[in-house]
């Protein structure tokens, strides 16, 4: 009976000691809990007085618990813009522990509002309901807002747009009114001074009295390029500069002719040459060449085909009409006199596009003005039996997410390594296997050479073989990542007179003369360490630094100066706008290829306009009200605790349980057991 007991004894000795093992963290939930921290979250331009400070803390007291434990902590810059301000709130969320309190003025509009508010909803803190929003104006005094409001928070159009079709202009409204009534207002659209088109929208206030709408304008656009679309906004509830709105576009041929040249049988040829013939509003002209790849290519082609290679009219007269040319495993030597390759390099110099499609011929030439559209300074080596996966090169370049996302999933089994980049190329993505360069951008003079150094990209990542069974499921979700970077590519041969990699766009909405930092939107990728330049049409410019603020997934410019630089306003009317002639570009760039568009800039007195509210940007965030108002639910917090933190007695308990059975063993019972 005795040794039973101790046996017991020691049972419950190694549960407890194993129960922090089975089961290390519980939800725990505490109401009005003593000494409750509060990590309140103000603009750093603010500075509360004592009395305010006094009288947060009773609202807190009357709100939460009256025994808290409260830390002021300040978000942003002084001279930040308003994005910069809410990346650095997002960060400090990520870093604060006990319940959150935001106090801010909302003042944020556009694209930019959504991806707060997206990111905000995906913390932490408001998965786990510790966070509240408490307007700055009921903490300091603030200019009064107006209590009926409309603007403009953003203007979307397609960044791509056909000569001819029609494209559709997307005008988002946000605003505040009587519930329930009815207001008309007319929506025009210009770029500069030409008028585009305009709409009259009867808006019904909804019953919480924000409004929230987008209305949809059609537009026809006369010539191609890029063009800067800006919305205005006619309404008595309507004020500077919140009534106005712009963004770029880029118009270009309705059709694009491109063309495809290749030297086959290659088994990749038919999967491009498909995918480019099928393409809406491209028009394909295909030559292809029916030779092994071992076949004696000292061979004339004359000799061989029953049509013969027409290399003098395509690389003739012709050339010029097409906006892209894709040469794919294509033996330029063979099939290319010296006076067509002199075409093809003068092509590509005066802003011709150039996609080498790479395969075991491409780099065979020795002439040396073809040698000079190669992104490589060898000759690469092939590797047809190995596997490589591509990723995307963060050291000197920042790309878009779908490019990104897309590359992660690109596997190639015809892959050439080894190649050394050209000083002036830039690697877009290696593998991850070697960190081989496999997708290289390159500038020449005005025109530029995209080369893709593997032959089954495009579905080189369903071939792979699979280990297991439940993989399918996973593949086929990213099966259409080679898709994205094929848009990509087309994208790329639609575009002509771009100088090396592309500058990026300004985004808007809205640009101030006094700002040294503007929102921007890359088209394909931006280069990191090599500053661009916004200048004028009058040849003035001021350098800036492409940059990205992580958390919010956004790219801007940092400039070394503010615009009112360069740039000179003509209206004295604080809240009017001068139309200025812009454009982004890389440094020294040659200015017939910059894209100027009309961008309309604001004073500085016209940014200390922009007092009204966005009401949606802490959609889904509790208020802070009243305490009153505030429930027993409001101060229950459920958090994950250690075990022995939550029950610190359980280890106190086993220690004590094992004094007890030594004491037993050792002395009581010690002669009997």
């Amino acid at each position: 009976m005795k040794k039973k007991a101790i046996y017991v004894i020691r049972l419950i000795i190694i549960l407890f000691l194993f129960l922090p093992v089975l089961l290390p963290f519980i939800n725990q939930k505490e109401n009005n809990l003593s000494q409750l921290q509060l990590q309140i979250l103000i603009p750093a331009d603010i500075n509360l007085k004592y009395e305010q400070k006094n009288n947060l803390k009773k609202l807190m007291t009357d709100y939460f618990s009256p025994d808290i434990d409260i830390h002021y902590n300040s978000y942003g810059k002084k001279n930040n813009t308003p994005i910069q301000d809410y990346e650095d709130l997002l960060q400090l969320i990520d870093k604060s522990r006990g319940q959150i309190i935001i106090i801010s003025d909302a003042i944020l509009f556009g694209e930019n509002s959504l991806r707060f508010n997206k990111k905000l909803k995906e913390s932490s803190a408001f998965k786990e309901k510790r966070i509240f929003f408490l307007p700055l104006e009921k903490v300091v005094q603030r200019e009064k807002r107006d209590e009926e409001y409309i603007v403009i928070s953003d203007i979307f159009i397609p960044k791509i747009s056909f000569l001819g079709e029609e494209s559709i202009a997307t005008v988002s409204l946000i605003g505040k009114a009587k519930s329930n009534s009815k207001f008309k207002i007319e929506v025009t659209l210009h770029t500069g001074n030409s008028f585009l088109n305009s709409k009259t929208v009867e808006l019904i206030v909804p019953e919480n009295s924000l409004i929230r709408q987008s209305v949809d304008i059609p537009i026809n656009f006369a010539k191609t390029g890029t063009q800067v679309i800006t919305a205005d906004i006619n309404s008595t509830f309507a004020h500077a500069p919140l009534n106005s709105a712009s963004t770029s576009v880029q118009v270009v041929y309705s059709k694009t002719t491109v063309l495809h040249i290749s030297v086959g049988p290659d088994w990749s040829l038919r999967s491009i040459r498909q995918k480019l013939k099928f393409w809406p509003n491209l028009d394909l002209l295909s030559y292809y060449i029916l030779r092994e790849i071992n076949s004696d290519q000292s061979i004339p082609s004359s000799q061989l085909s029953l049509i013969e290679f027409p290399a003098e009219k395509l690389f003739g007269n012709e050339l010029q009409n097409f906006h892209g040319i894709v040469a794919q495993n294509f033996l330029f030597d063979t099939y290319l006199g010296e006076k067509e390759s002199e075409n093809l390099v003068n092509y590509v110099y005066n802003g011709g596009r150039l996609l080498i499609q790479a395969g075991p011929l491409t780099f065979l030439s020795e002439n040396q003005s073809i040698k000079s559209l190669f992104p490589c300074e060898n000759e690469p080596k092939w590797d047809m039996v190995n596997t490589y996966h591509w990723t995307t090169n963060e050291t000197d370049f920042i790309s878009n997410s779908s490019f990104s996302k897309g590359l992660e999933h690109i596997v190639t089994h015809a892959t050439a390594l080894q190649c050394k980049p050209k000083k002036e190329a830039v690697v877009l993505a290696k593998t991850a296997e070697g960190n081989h360069p496999i997708l290289l951008a390159m500038p020449a003079q005005k025109g530029i050479v995209l080369s893709f150094l593997a032959g089954d990209w495009l579905n080189g990542y369903t071939q792979e073989s699979l280990n297991k069974s439940n993989e399918n499921t996973l593949r086929m979700r990213n099966a259409d990542s080679s898709e994205a970077i094929f848009n990509w590519m087309i994208e790329f041969l639609q575009r002509r007179q771009d100088s090396g990699i592309r500058a990026p766009d300004i985004l808007g909405p809205r640009l101030y003369a006094q700002e040294k930092f503007i929102d921007i939107r890359n088209r394909g990728g931006i280069q990191l360490g090599k500053p661009v330049s916004l200048s004028t049409s009058n040849n003035k410019s001021i350098k800036g630094i492409p940059f990205n603020l992580k958390k919010l997934e956004k790219e801007m410019i940092e400039f070394s100066s503010p615009l009112s630089s360069i740039i000179s306003l003509q209206n004295s009317n604080k809240g009017s706008s001068t139309i200025i002639e812009l454009a982004l570009g890389q440094i020294n760039a040659d200015k017939s290829i910059l894209k100027f568009g009309n961008w309309p800039v604001f004073p500085q007195t016209a940014k200390e306009m922009e007092k009204n509210e966005n009401p949606f940007l802490f959609e889904n965030i509790p208020l802070l009200t009243k305490a009153e108002e505030a429930t027993k639910e409001n101060t229950t917090i459920v958090e994950k605790t250690p075990l022995l933190n939550a029950f610190p007695w359980l280890l106190a308990l086993a220690l004590a349980l094992l004094c007890f059975e030594q004491f037993l063993t050792r002395i009581l019972w010690k002669e009997e057991i």
